[in-house]
């Protein structure tokens, strides 16, 4: 998969070299997401309450090649992804925090329709997709003495410290119980992604850019021995659920960029031909004969 996108890298300025190039751009970027985690089991649990916040996309490097009309554009960079919950008492109150933490290597490829292109300026609808490879993922929660509302089909797991009681179970404070660690993740995740981009140029070499894009991940990022474990009620603080993470990325860059200008190719069939002179039709008329007298 990495040396498909890294051909495409390669081959991209000469994959349409019917169309007129226009821009070829590299450079550096970084930015921030806003995470979603779409879990219908979380959902349904009265022990979680959304909690919203902003996580760093530290770096991605950017190359992008744009023709008359549309473009490409290839931003590898690393990503954080995973969004956090308040956990809740029975209550209703706040007793702590639910950290959903993943970190991928993310590689998308998009295409590029540009809506606004002026000498300037530049506005494009983006979309395509992206590979990601796990680098480290963990899920934590930690929260106060207080009392929680388990699922009953739970109790027969309940360690000693925790105290059934007529309306849910007294809980002892946790700090950073590991709830799942990297192997219970997948190792790769794939995104779909849409959004918009826009090119400002700074001065005849420097340009800088500013991404809004929405990123929705395929395939449910954890693995399926640890769903069959939330399935079976093994698991003291997850219940069953399909899970999609999405987030939204907000990414500005600067980069250099070089303008490039299509030749064009002249065959036999375009070339003018050069044609010599054309021969007068006209008589030639020779000079006198000399002839000597007769006699």
């Amino acid at each position: 998969m990495t040396r498909l996108f890294f051909a495409i890298l390669w081959l991209s300025p000469f994959l349409f070299c019917h169309a007129q190039m226009r821009t070829v751009s590299l450079g550096i970027a970084t930015g921030v997401t806003t995470n979603f985690t779409l879990d219908e089991g979380i959902g349904q649990d009265p022990r979680y309450k959304n909690k919203y916040g902003i996580k760093f996309a530290p770096i991605s490097l950017n190359y992008s090649v744009d023709y008359e009309g549309y473009g490409f554009i290839f931003n590898p960079g690393l990503v954080n992804v995973g969004q956090n919950f308040y956990v809740v008492n029975t209550s209703g109150g706040q007793q702590g925090t639910r950290k959903i933490n993943l970190h991928y290597a993310n590689i998308p490829v998009a295409l590029k329709l540009h809506v606004i292109d002026m000498a300037f300026f530049r506005l494009s609808f983006v979309a395509g997709g992206s590979f990601a490879y796990l680098l480290q993922g963990k899920e934590t929660v930690s929260h106060a003495q207080t009392k929680l509302a388990f699922p009953a089909k739970v109790y027969p797991i309940l360690p000693s410290s925790y105290t059934v009681v007529y309306d849910g179970v007294i809980s002892p404070a946790v700090s950073d119980y590991t709830m799942l660690s990297k192997q219970d993740f997948k190792s790769y995740q794939v995104f779909a992604l849409m959004g918009f981009r826009s090119d400002w140029q700074a001065d005849d070499h420097w340009m800088v850019s500013f991404d809004f894009r929405m990123n929705y991940g395929i395939f449910d990022p954890r693995t399926n021995s640890y769903l069959d474990k939330v399935n079976n009620y093994q698991t003291l603080y997850d219940i069953p659920g399909r899970r999609r993470d999405m987030f939204l990325q907000i990414n500005i860059g600067i980069s250099r960029f070089m303008e490039f200008e299509k030749k064009e190719k002249h065959t036999a069939n375009h070339r003018q031909k050069v044609r010599s002179p054309k021969k007068s039709s006209s008589p030639k008329w020779s000079s006198p004969r000399k002839r000597k007298p007769k006699g």
